[in-house]
């Protein structure tokens, strides 16, 4: 896959699930500032996804569209194994979805909440 944007309509199908661009809508992973991520699968491929859907009504004051904004230029430029990829931007008249690369463990953030401290050789793991 690789990053490109598009306009798109969300679809509600016969079978309850919920359908953007080629991209089937899963359970919830988390919740953000913005909207949610969801665990997608590519319809075509079945390649599993995260999409993290930002609610654009939520993105009103001008800091909050640099931080939106900023995260989506760095995404698309960086290029590291540690780095989750972002394969495609979706957008629909109220959501932008940001359709990433799965990481099976989760957020690395949360793993170091919850340990509150993570020592130098266990944090080379995860860079090297």
């Amino acid at each position: 896959m690789h990053e490109s944007q598009s306009m798109a309509e969300v679809v509600v199908n016969s079978d309850g699930s919920t359908t953007v661009g080629h991209y089937k809508l899963g359970r919830d992973l988390g919740k953000g500032t913005f909207g949610k991520v969801k665990v997608g699968t590519h319809t075509l491929t079945g390649e599993k996804v995260a999409i993290k859907v930002l609610e654009k009504d939520k993105i009103i004051d001008v800091n909050d569209v640099d931080r939106v904004a900023r995260e989506i230029k760095i995404l698309k430029i960086v290029r590291h194994p540690v780095v989750v990829q972002l394969y495609e931007i979706v957008e629909t008249h109220k959501e932008l979805y940001l359709i990433m690369e799965y990481a099976r463990g989760g957020e690395l953030f949360e793993y170091i909440v919850n340990r509150k401290r993570v020592r130098e050789k266990e944090a080379a793991k995860f860079l090297l």
